[in-house]
Parts: C-alpha cells; structure tokens; sequence
C-alpha cells in the first residue's frame, strides 16, 4: 500500500485509538472533549471508554459528547464472569503474570492494594470489550485508576497504551505511579513542571518518553467583546471549590480590598466540597453584598462570564494533601479573552503567565499581595488591557488546540511509520488547516 493509499486510509479510520477516562464528560474536562472532538473530526477512529457514567442533569453539550460512549461500569456480573473465563483459559500466562505483577509491588497501604485487585478486574473487562476490533493504542486520560485498566488491556490484548498525567493524579496519594509510567509506550502532560517531576520518577534511560504537551483551546470560540463591560469592575474566578484552588485567600484579598475604598463585585464560577465554608466565610468578612458563588455553569455560560468581567483572579495554592494545579485551563480561556489575568507562583502557572507582562502573579497564601496585584490592575485600566492583548497573543503562540494535538497524534504514530502512518498524519493535519 502506497503513502496517498495510507493518507486515504487514516482519513477513514486506519488510526483507532481507544480512549479511556475516569468520567466522561465532565464539565471539569471540558479539555479531553476539546481534544477528542478535533481528532475525530480529523477522521481518526477513536471511541471513547468511560469507567463511570457522569451525574445527572447533562447540559445539552455533554449530552451530544456522551453520544457513542461506552461506559464500563456498572458491570453486570455474568458479563464480568465471561471476560475473567475468557482471559484465564485463553491467555492464561498473561492474566496471571498481569495480576501478580500488580499485587506485588509496593503499595502505601492494604486498600490501596485491594483497590488495584478490583481495577484488575475492571481492566479485564474492558479488554473483553476491545477484543473484537483492532486498536492501534489505549490512551487513558489521568494516571490514576485509568491507567491501570489501560495497562492491563494493553497486557492481555498486546496493544500499547500511553497516558495523560495532569495533576493530583500525580501528587495525591498516587497508586503504581512508576510502574504505569513505565510501561507506557509515553507519558504525556500538561506542563514542564510535571514533565521535570515524572522524569525524576523514571530511570535515565525512560525518561525520555515524558512529553510536555500543553492543552490546547479552540481559539475562535473565545473572542472578546470590542467594547468594556459597563458597570463596577468585575472579578471572575472559576474552579471546583477545594483547598488547591486557594479561594480563601482570594476571599480575604476582596475584604483587604473593600477596606481600601474600592466599589467591585466578585464572580466565582464552580462546585465543590468547600462551598458551606466559603459561604461562612463571605458572611464572616461581610461581602454578601460584593461576593457571588455561582456554582457550576456549562461553558458556553462560562464564556459569556469572561466577556462581561474586567479581570481574572485564579490564587492556586498547595493543598494540604499534597494536591494542586498544573496549568488551570480556565487560566488559558481568560487569557485568550484578553482578560489581564492574577494568579499565583504555583506549578506551572508562571509557564503561561509572565509577571509584569501578560499578567501578575503574587506569591501563594498571601492574600496581601494578591489584592495589591488586583489594585494595581483595578487603578490602571490601560495597563489591563495591554496584559490581555499579550495573553491572547501568548496563547496563539503556545495553546493553539490543532498544533497540541497534532503533536499527541505524532506521539501516538511513533514507531508506526511502517505503515505510512507518519506522512498519513501529516497529510491530514495539514489538510484541516
């Protein structure tokens, strides 16, 4: 088969890749959707595997990405019986090698073993799943209990996975961290700040499979509006509501900052467990009449927050277990709505936000420092919009969403060139531009 045969072929499926995340879709991985939506449209056969169903109600987007899902649990227990019979009798060295290889190395405790015991099991029924069709590769997104079934399906059917670290993942309490990282044919992530971590994990010799790929966004749906919101100033936050997202110190640099004279309203988009203790906290600091929980929003709602705020405020910090961000997604969008945005040092955020440049960034848990930041945009309006021109000009440059993805897709045609794979792919990328 010829090169044009093999672009023709990739055009019309000859790449399938399996895709498995922990809970798909979900309005905080609105950046897998973003991902999988243009490979598809690239005509790369890809199907999405989900272990669990997401909660209900569905907005209408996440209904029309849930269309073609395949959702592994809940698992009837007949069907569970035949995948485990059907592995044990046909690849028995395979299955038993896999399973006592995973309960054997180290783990931090008794329920985190017995945790990979059950997601063994769930590995092996998605390999009963995969088995009629022929996969080019498992990705999973997350490496955490996804990469263990993609590691186990790739065990028990020979075929190679790869895996997407972002970031608790990585940091909180992670399970077969070394071993997942190792038998992965690469390992992609989101920012330098992980690649530099996962690299030390891994011996000289494989390291080299880490690859910083950042997440990419779809330009043209975040465009800002030609004319300033009207109205008082501004500020939008958006995050799930826990410790890494440092909203408390954001509360406090509000109080700090109405204490000093200025007339502003604060937005903060998201859910989560810290709700009752962020709302005892606005009462505490009385900014009922300043500060706004919003709760989760579907995106297209999100965007029109960006359009009508004067700047974003994202103070990320380190929870107390070890959990935090990478490069915040929502850091990206603001960014590429001009929005002059303040956040903190922290993981990878200065890899996107340049002091001084196309943001401010103040130092983590200092609430002081944070409102000066937020002051001196609020004071100096023209300097804000110079920071927002040069963040969308920033993400142009290093988060376009084609150039990202193409570069996972290389990842994913490496060591395939045999089959004209490579050029197909090229041919293709090209060809949507």
């Amino acid at each position: 088969m010829n090169e044009r045969d093999n672009t023709a072929n990739l055009q019309t499926g000859g790449l399938r890749l399996a895709y498995l995340v922990g809970t798909y879709p979900a309005l905080t991985t609105t950046f897998i959707a973003r991902e999988v939506v243009l490979l598809q449209q690239w005509g790369i056969r890809l199907k999405m595997f989900s272990i669990r169903r997401p909660p209900e109600p569905l907005t209408a987007e996440q209904r029309e990405l849930q269309k073609g899902v395949v959702y592994l649990l809940p698992a009837g227990i007949l069907a569970l019986l035949v995948a485990h019979l059907r592995f044990a009798f046909l690849r028995l060295g395979k299955y038993f090698g896999t399973l006592f290889y995973l309960l054997t190395r180290p783990h931090a405790d008794f329920s985190s073993r017995f945790k990979t015991f059950l997601h063994f099991g769930e590995g092996v029924y998605l390999a009963h799943l995969l088995r009629h069709e022929h996969w080019d590769q498992i990705h999973a997104h997350f490496v955490d209990r996804a990469a263990t079934l993609a590691l186990v399906a790739s065990s028990l059917l020979d075929v190679p996975y790869s895996v997407t670290a972002h970031a608790n993942d990585i940091y909180v309490a992670p399970v077969l961290l070394p071993e997942k990282l190792a038998r992965a044919s690469f390992v992609a992530t989101c920012t330098g700040y992980n690649k530099d971590h996962l690299s030390r994990i891994l011996p000289g010799s494989l390291n080299g499979k880490v690859k910083c790929i950042y997440h990419g966004l779809d330009l043209d749906a975040y465009r800002r509006d030609s004319r300033p919101p009207e109205g008082k100033p501004v500020l939008i936050s958006v995050g799930q509501l826990k410790e890494k997202k440092g909203f408390a110190y954001l509360l406090e640099a509000c109080r700090l900052l109405k204490d000093a004279g200025y007339d502003f309203e604060c937005q903060i988009v998201g859910e989560g467990p810290l709700r009752d203790a962020l709302q005892a906290q606005i009462r505490q600091l009385c900014l009922e009449d300043t500060v706004m929980l919003c709760g989760a929003l579907p995106h297209p709602q999100v965007i029109e927050k960006y359009r009508r705020a004067t700047l974003f405020v994202l103070s990320c910090v380190l929870g107390g277990d070890g959990d935090r961000d990478g490069i915040p997604n929502v850091i990206l969008e603001a960014m590429a709505m001009e929005l002059p945005v303040v956040s903190t040092r922290h993981s990878g955020i200065p890899e996107v936000v340049e002091d001084g440049v196309n943001g401010l960034l103040a130092p983590p848990e200092d609430a002081q420092a944070l409102a000066a930041a937020v002051a001196k945009l609020l004071d100096d309006p023209a300097s804000g919009r110079q920071y927002g021109t040069r963040a969308r000009h920033t993400i142009l440059e290093n988060f376009d969403l084609a150039r990202n993805v193409k570069r996972l897709l290389a990842e994913f045609v490496e060591g395939k060139q045999t089959d004209g794979l490579q050029h197909a792919v090229e041919e293709v990328v090209q060809g949507s531009h």
